[in-house]
């Protein structure tokens, strides 16, 4: 009798633990998840192709809506990771996108050719701070970013103040330092090469060399480049058949200190 007394509430509270589990998993179901194993929904259908999964996240990756989107599905496009932190990065450079150097380069990763790219677009004023960040982010394209960063200064008509700053201490590139201070002091008489001993050297050797000749003096007014800047893109050792992007049709005019690639000329990336 007592057993018979307690069936009835007994069922009633397990069937009611058992719908609201159901209930849950329903709710669970229908939501999408935030875990790192999620495929990215436009891209769902070729999750099972390798290849063709990378190839789409990087298409669409510019339906990321933050870094820790970036972080969760640009890792998952296996050989295509770099193309995709690239191609996020590069619609949002412009100073109105609402993200700070400091996060893009984040979203870059490990992708050389994108840090050089945001940087090289929204320079710092201060070039010493310019140089610092392509020491710390840009790597393989060192030599062109503090190249890129001396012609911008150069360009800024430095006093001597100004020389003897950034001749104080030593610098990643300083073969590109001292050619910018040594043109000041000889092509402007702006300055001394008076510095860091082995910057002071450099400054000294590229001072002569002016002296003896005159029209190797870097210009002052900025030319013009044909086509907007854009490092060379990576490119994953799979395809799917894809086309290729398209290099130059010309190659990229010299500036005078050597530099191989040419400073942007008002660049636009392509906002996703």
């Amino acid at each position: 009798m007592q057993i018979a007394r307690w069936a009835g509430p007994l069922l009633l509270y397990a069937t009611l633990v058992f719908s609201a589990f159901e209930t849950i998993a329903c709710q669970q179901a229908s939501e999408p998840s935030n875990s790192l194993g999620d495929v990215y929904g436009p891209c769902k259908k070729y999750s099972e192709v390798p290849d063709a999964y990378g190839y789409c996240l990087y298409k669409f990756s510019g339906g990321f809506r933050s870094i820790k989107e970036i972080d969760m599905f640009c890792p998952q496009a296996g050989d295509w990771e770099l193309e995709c932190r690239h191609a996020w990065v590069s619609g949002r450079m412009h100073a109105d996108s609402g993200f700070s150097t400091k996060i893009l380069l984040q979203a870059c990763g490990e992708n050389p050719d994108c840090a050089f790219e945001l940087v090289d677009f929204r320079p710092e004023t201060d070039v010493l701070k310019q140089i610092d960040l392509c020491a710390k982010h840009v790597r393989k394209h060192i030599r062109d970013c503090v190249g890129h960063a001396m012609q911008r200064w150069w360009h800024t008509n430095p006093n001597a103040e100004e020389v003897s700053r950034i001749l104080q201490q030593a610098a990643p590139v300083p073969d590109r330092v001292a050619y910018f201070a040594a043109a000041s002091s000889q092509c402007s008489g702006i300055g001394s090469c008076k510095g860091e001993e082995y910057l002071q050297r450099l400054c000294e050797k590229n001072v002569r060399h002016f002296q003896r000749f005159p029209q190797a003096c870097p210009p002052k007014s900025q030319t013009t480049m044909q086509h907007s800047f854009s490092p060379k893109e990576l490119t994953p050792n799979k395809s799917l058949g894809q086309q290729k992007p398209k290099k130059p049709v010309t190659p990229p005019p010299q500036i005078h200190d050597g530099t191989t690639r040419p400073i942007p000329n008002n660049p636009s990336p392509q906002r996703k």
